[in-house]
């Protein structure tokens, strides 16, 4: 994953990186940490084995190709997001991914269990995604670039 090229300018490249990838836990109210790209999360593990699966992607719909909307758009586009994993047997937990500077505001997001590579670039690309993380068995998440 790390070999990965973008054309996105390295401003971009770098808000992407340093973001935090909040998760809050509807199925496990215990559950609410950061996904951070390139730092082991050890409580993705526990998640794998009780949804019995060996990765998850963390993908939005808001904000399409970095174009900010407005709160009405991306809570639309969000649901819109929710309700097609639902009906696609999707299992997920909320959450919201954060510019640690704040500059830009959180963005709502879903953390999908067993989601592998091939499928999160489809879902993010079908969200008109720049990016989205991945986070592969060794729970150790990375940026899946799509643009």
């Amino acid at each position: 994953m790390s070999g990965q090229h973008t054309k996105l300018p390295l401003h971009l490249q770098h808000a992407y990186r340093h973001a935090l990838y909040r998760v809050h836990g509807g199925s496990d109210p215990g559950m609410d940490w950061l996904l951070q790209v390139g730092v082991h999360q050890p409580m993705l593990l526990a998640g794998y084995a009780r949804h019995q699966v060996r990765c998850a992607t963390y993908l939005t719909a808001c904000n399409p190709h970095g174009q900010l909307l407005g709160a009405e758009d991306n809570a639309r586009r969000m649901h819109q997001l929710r309700e097609a994993l639902k009906a696609g047997s999707w299992k997920f937990e909320t959450g919201v991914g954060q510019d640690p500077q704040g500059q830009w505001p959180g963005e709502a997001s879903v953390l999908v269990w067993g989601m592998d590579v091939p499928a999160a670039r489809t879902w993010g690309e079908q969200w008109q995604q720049n990016a989205v993380l991945f986070c592969d068995v060794d729970a150790t998440p990375a940026l899946l670039w799509l643009r």
